[in-house]
């Protein structure tokens, strides 16, 4: 069996070193204080929030993940979110009950599926949800705290609660925890730099509401130790500077580590010692698997998002400094501005302190080989 996982969370012996992030989550949150946690895409941010809550849990906890981004509207936020909470429960005979005595307008539903065992739903048919029904939704999150310990909430891509402008969703939510006594939250989503915004601007409503924390790169070491130990399963030998191009080739970045990895596994046979050519050899098997969509991506690109992704390629440290501009033949401060904002807000790219780097390194290397070809 393949041990190297992407696309799914990674669990079990797929999940390797964030011990120390795991252990500050598992201690910041039950000792009843709230996190935000930045990281860009494909940093294993979900694979760690699920380790924390797999410990949390153990310790007896009450763990509710939320993910934001199928929610479109007001309405598909209570159903999504009271699934999310009903999940939780051991008894929906019970939890029916408490919900109607919390939720005044919106009447709970019990069904029994073909095998038997119970569905919790909610019937809001002839109702327009409002304010007041997403305040008493959080209202009952905390009315489920049991043995004297909080409830504790898991909001994945926390920064798509934009979409709920209409209710002022930040303000109310900010509202309810600052009187809540036994809930706690952990935010973490996939757009950075709205997150940061949402927590560090003094003028919104999440402004210090949580401790911060920072995934970054994993050690080095842990990677190679992973890989090569996986690999051994198999009787596949990977030396120590090839595991080290592995990494250089996939920016260090732990999903597209397990990608390249993964596609080596399946092309490599038992008591083999893989080689740069090997390696080589499946990265052109995933940039070619992709090559019609990163096409699509790079040519739906405005002229001078084109510009910025192909000089990402060389560099992207102080990219809006006179001298990268000049040397790189790009536009104006303002227009590379825009069209750094609009990459970052569509996930194309991502920065880590001052330097932006295209945030999928196969579709980077794919653009090497367009310009080569093109220019």
């Amino acid at each position: 069996m393949n041990p190297f996982t992407y696309g799914t969370v990674a669990t079990g012996e797929s999940f390797y070193d964030r011990d120390k992030e795991c252990d500050y989550i598992v201690k910041t949150l039950a000792g009843g204080n709230n996190i935000v946690m930045y990281a860009p895409r494909r940093f294993g941010k979900t694979s760690l929030v699920i380790k924390a809550i797999q410990k949390l849990e153990k310790q007896g906890f009450t763990c509710i993940y939320f993910d934001f981004m199928p929610v479109f509207s007001t309405e598909s936020f209570v159903r999504l979110y009271t699934k999310s909470l009903a999940k939780q429960q051991s008894n929906l005979q019970k939890f029916a009950s408490t919900f109607s005595t919390i939720v005044k307008n919106i009447r709970p539903v019990i069904k029994f599926g073909l095998d038997g065992s119970p569905e919790f739903s909610i019937d809001i048919a002839s109702k327009e949800i409002d304010e007041t029904d997403v305040s008493q939704l959080f209202d009952l999150t905390e009315s489920l705290s049991r043995s004297n310990k909080p409830v504790l909430v898991f909001l994945d891509e926390f920064q798509e609660v934009e979409k709920l402008k209409e209710i002022n969703f930040e303000g109310l939510l900010r509202s309810k925890i600052q009187h809540q006594q036994q809930v706690n939250y952990l935010f973490f989503g996939s757009k950075t730099h709205m997150m940061q915004a949402m927590f560090n601007d003094k003028k919104r409503p999440f402004y210090n509401a949580a401790s911060q924390m920072t995934i970054s790169y994993l050690p080095e070491e842990d990677t190679i130790e992973f890989l090569q130990n996986n690999f051994l399963k198999k009787r596949i030998e990977l030396n120590t500077e090839i595991a080290n191009y592995i990494i250089k080739v996939t920016a260090n970045i732990p999903y597209y580590i397990q990608q390249l990895a993964s596609e080596i596994w399946l092309n490599t046979k038992e008591k083999v010692i893989i080689s740069i050519e090997i390696v080589d050899m499946c990265v052109e098997q995933v940039i070619i698997m992709k090559k019609d969509y990163f096409m699509e991506l790079f040519e739906n690109q405005s002229a001078s998002k084109k510009q910025l992704l192909i000089a990402l390629c060389t560099n992207g440290e102080n990219i809006f400094s006179e001298s990268y501009r000049s040397t790189h033949r790009l536009p104006s401060t303002a227009t590379l501005q825009r069209a750094e904002r609009g990459l970052i807000y569509d996930g194309v790219i991502d920065k880590i302190d001052n330097k932006h780097f295209i945030t999928d390194p196969f579709f980077k290397l794919f653009l090497n080989s367009y310009i080569n070809e093109q220019f």
